[in-house]
């Protein structure tokens, strides 16, 4: 039995990642795929990614590990997928890019709980009916050979789908009433065979990115239009043309946006009460974030902004909540952190630029969030594994918590770390934060990066809610006041407790470092049982909430851009909210 499966095996481990040039090699030797059928002996399981390792078929007995959540089968010479895929009732996160597939199993419409689908760089010539997969949230189709869109793609079911990737396709025709999609704010239908837009488009209330270059439109005013890549320009002219060919749009606009007055006055009055502020990038160009090409092969995908005029002594939960809820951000949109993963850093305890490089363990110093001392991350891993198996041991339990849980997605060579100007280490994601920058109650001012190795897509998705959800909480304010900093005992407890998004403690404080060797970073736990809207506590609920956010560059180390956020196409106002740009 391969080592990787045996330790899976012996351990209970939750995740199994088998990826690259040496598993390829062992599969290729004599016997090597009847080991690799060992794998469906672990039920357990949650997240298995099998990638690189030239599999061209899969057996049928994926469909025993129906705890996964997680599977990635990226880079392989796949022809076909088994149908028991579709017995996978709790999967999330498929994906099946850069393989030979012309289809996909029908079975696969079984999965509701399906959050992300990615079967880009195919050979699909058709896909399988979607409109059951009630709680999809991404689909990418791009490169491959559809002729159109998936059936069921304009169904009303589809009610959570934002993100639709079908560029570099053979798709001729745009439903008509694919505004039906209520939440769609990005579609890339570029490199298809299209020769005209519905119209019905412009009653795509939320899309923002709407990407349709190099498609053979015969409106040569929409061509330029869609060359020019302004969403916003495309759908009003959309519009325009809807009413050309349908006098009757005219007055059915006016009439709803007539009862919107009359009936949405509640939700007008929440609108202009919340809002959040986004402040352009500094024009000095000090809040810079350069990333550097060894952390483009190891963790990709970054963004980061900065949050001002915070206050958490609003209320004696605020910063429990501030925790709780990088907690379950981390546990559902970032699926376990294996998506994506969260640090929150006080600004005025950094120095700018900061680098995002990855580095030899050894090269890396850091000191981890609640310690006194530097460690460099090769001691650090190998210290929390060593405690992740005493404390599993010790608590009688099959499974590891906290931060040990993530250390088997450190599978690189080289990790990830964020460094200030000073070159210190602030962040190791996504195993923990430095003790340098964390943020306590009496913080006024965040940096918050979002890392990841999938998409940048997920990173900004992340982003979104985390912010969306901080003004929610009520801590933002106008202007900065100045408060005094608490030293009650409640106090010390609470920032001894606090956990930025990369890293916690369940450490209560600094003396139980030595005697309690598994509190070196465990997250999650704390704040995990508090009440997210603790209204007892919370700040009155009809009072204006609002955030300030800044802009962030991250750019590579020859200066190009890579990403600014938030951009225009990011935080997205609904009914709750507004969003102020462009404020100086």
């Amino acid at each position: 039995m391969w080592k990787e499966i045996e330790t899976a095996k012996s351990e209970n481990r939750r995740e199994l990642v088998l990826t690259g040039a040496d598993v390829l090699t062992r599969i290729q030797e004599k016997g090597g795929l009847d080991e690799l059928k060992n794998v469906f002996s672990l039920k357990q399981l949650n997240f298995l990614e099998i990638s690189c390792a030239g599999l061209k078929s899969f057996h049928d007995k994926i469909g025993e590990l129906t705890n996964l959540t997680n599977l990635v089968l990226r880079n392989n010479k796949f022809v076909y997928l088994p149908s028991t895929l579709g017995l996978l009732s709790k999967l999330k996160f498929l994906d099946v890019s850069n393989n030979c597939l012309t289809s996909l199993p029908n079975e696969l419409s079984n999965l509701k709980e399906l959050h992300t689908l990615n079967a880009n760089c195919n050979q699909l010539t058709e896909f399988i009916n979607i409109s059951s997969l009630t709680n999809l949230h991404e689909l990418n189709l791009s490169h491959n050979s559809l002729t159109e869109l998936p059936e069921g793609v304009n169904s009303r079911e589809l009610g959570s789908l934002m993100t639709l990737t079908a560029n570099d396709n053979k798709i001729a025709m745009i439903p008509d009433d694919l505004s039906k999609l209520p939440n769609l704010k990005t579609l890339d239908l570029s490199n298809n065979l299209l020769d005209s837009l519905p119209a019905e488009m412009a009653d795509c209330g939320k899309l923002k990115d709407f990407k349709c270059t190099g498609n053979n439109l015969k409106d040569k005013r929409l061509l330029k239009l869609v060359n020019q890549c302004s969403t916003k320009a495309i759908l009003d002219y959309l519009k325009t043309q809807k009413q050309k060919n349908n006098p009757n749009a005219k007055k059915e606009d006016k009439t709803k946006k007539t009862n919107k007055e009359k009936g949405g006055k509640a939700e007008q009055e929440v609108e202009v009460k919340n809002s959040i502020k986004i402040l352009h990038v500094d024009i000095n160009g000090s809040t810079l974030v350069k990333i550097m090409p060894q952390a483009l092969s190891v963790r990709p995908h970054m963004v980061c902004c900065i949050v001002r005029n915070l206050n958490f002594s609003k209320s004696n939960s605020s910063m429990k909540r501030f925790i709780a809820l990088q907690t379950r951000l981390h546990d559902e949109t970032c699926a376990k952190r294996q998506l994506a993963t969260i640090a929150t850093h006080d600004l005025e305890k950094i120095k700018f630029p900061l680098i995002y490089d990855a580095r030899e363990p050894v090269s890396i110093k850091i000191q981890p969030l609640n310690k006194l001392k530097e460690v460099t991350a090769n001691v650090l891993v190998m210290r929390l594994r060593k405690e992740a198996e005493e404390l599993r041991k010790e608590k009688k339990r099959n499974t590891v918590s906290g931060v040990h849980k993530y250390l088997n997605l450190l599978k690189d060579q080289l990790y990830p770390c964020v460094l200030d100007d000073s070159s210190r280490v602030i962040s190791f994601p996504p195993i923990v934060n430095s003790n340098v920058s964390k943020v306590t109650k009496s913080t006024r001012h965040i940096f918050i990066e979002v890392t990841g190795s999938h998409n940048l897509d997920v990173c900004k998705k992340v982003m979104d809610q985390l912010l969306i959800n901080l003004m929610k909480m009520g801590i933002g304010q106008e202007e900065e006041v100045i408060i005094e900093k608490e030293v009650d005992s409640m106090t010390k407890d609470m920032e001894s407790h606090h956990i930025t998004s990369t890293a916690s403690g369940d450490a209560k404080n600094e003396s139980e470092e030595k005697e309690s060797p598994s509190s070196e970073c465990k997250i999650e736990d704390e704040g995990k049982d508090e009440d997210f809207e603790d209204d007892h506590q919370q700040p009155d609920d009809n009072s204006p909430k609002i955030l300030i956010v800044e802009q962030v560059k991250v750019v590579d180390n020859l200066n190009n851009l890579k990403v600014v956020y938030p951009s225009r196409v990011d935080l997205q106002p609904d009914h709750t909210f507004k969003v102020i740009r462009n404020s100086e």
